[in-house]
């Protein structure tokens, strides 16, 4: 079985890339993960992402991390990875790579979990973070509920990562296989941590080209983080990482705080969410400070679209002092202008010389 990447290799093949620059994309006519790669309709999903992944190359992005619908694996296997190779295609014509992800601790209520609805997907609700209002719980404290919760599919998710990962081991447009979203969120604590475990020891066996890492994300911001430091989960993610990834949407001193933090595993660090206009995230002030350290990173959101990503947290309409006449993410209004011409110039001057 291949070990964890020593930090010397982890350094050499980050060093061997350009400067990793992307988003985290969901296609403006989509709502949902399994919008995007279920059957239904694919074709004219490719158009649309034809054209949102030429604009984001142009702004200087090289990279989309993209999240896998496990469902759309188990209902749809061959057409699945089919539409997974085309997407891959078509990126690849625009010099970028997809950072893929398998599973999400960032999730509703068990009742809300069920057997995938494919075809025709529901209009957004005008006004909704994510397109919908947030998921109502019947327990408290509320406790998301993953597929990693259910007891009959534990055979099937790691078919459906050993399915993934072995088709795609040796292509380097894949570019990093992100195992769990956000561990230990949606108040689930260790939950998914044996699991975690699981996956990575099965794609070690596996034996790809690509890092494996999961996310930290729960660091003190100021605004709705105020815990004293990260969740166990969190910490065994960043001990399994081949290379350290991050969430982090504060402001800028606080950002630096997080970056000194995680110095300390002395690994190449790439920050997979941020942007966030109302609470002082910016384009302006930390796209220089990724460059300057040295920091792979994703945005949140591309074009304005279903998802409607522009639109606060609901968690934080009752925060004194914030701006939520700002995008909260977001680049671009869903005619592919800007929504400030300013920050599109930062990217592409950023980007000009990696």
């Amino acid at each position: 079985m291949r070990e964890k990447w020593s930090c010397e290799k982890a350094w050499d093949w980050y060093n061997s890339k350009k400067w990793i620059v992307g988003c985290n994309y969901i296609p403006s006519d989509c709502i949902s993960y399994l919008e995007i790669w279920q059957e239904y309709e694919f074709d004219k999903k490719l158009e649309t992402m034809n054209r949102e992944l030429k604009l984001a190359a142009d702004t200087g992005m090289n990279s989309v991390r993209m999240f896998f619908p496990f469902q759309v694996w188990k209902y749809q296997r061959k057409g699945f990875l089919e539409r997974i190779e085309t997407f891959l295609d078509m990126a690849q014509k625009y010099g970028i790579t997809m950072m893929a992800v398998f599973f999400d601790d960032c999730c509703g209520p068990k009742e809300h979990y069920g057997k995938a609805t494919f075809g025709r997907q529901p209009d957004p609700t005008p006004g909704y973070h994510g397109g919908f209002p947030p998921a109502k719980f019947n327990e408290e404290p509320p406790i998301g509920y993953q597929v990693m919760d259910v007891e009959e599919e534990e055979e099937n998710i790691l078919e459906y990562v050993r399915d993934i990962v072995s088709k795609f081991k040796d292509d380097q447009r894949i570019i990093v296989w992100d195992i769990l979203n956000e561990p230990g969120n949606s108040n689930r604590g260790s939950k998914s941590m044996k699991k975690m475990e699981a996956v990575f020891e099965l794609i070690r066996s596996i034996n790809p080209i690509q890092p494996l890492t999961a996310d930290a994300w729960s660091f003190p911001d100021g605004k709705l983080n105020f815990n004293n430091d990260i969740m166990e989960i969190e910490k065994r993610a960043l001990e399994l990482s081949d290379v350290i990834t991050y969430h982090f949407y504060g402001d800028y001193d606080n950002s630096v705080k997080v970056i000194e933090q995680l110095k300390k595993y002395n690994r190449p660090m790439i920050i997979t969410e941020w942007l966030h206009r109302p609470f002082g995230n910016n384009v302006e002030t930390h796209l220089p400070l990724f460059k300057r350290e040295k920091i792979g990173c994703y945005n949140w959101g591309l074009v304005a679209g279903k998802t409607q990503t522009y639109e606060p947290w609901e968690s934080i309409r009752n925060i004194p002092g914030l701006d939520l006449s700002k995008w909260q993410h977001d680049l671009f209004h869903a005619d592919l202008s800007p929504y400030d011409q300013k920050e599109i110039d930062i990217f592409k001057k950023l980007t000009l010389d990696r």
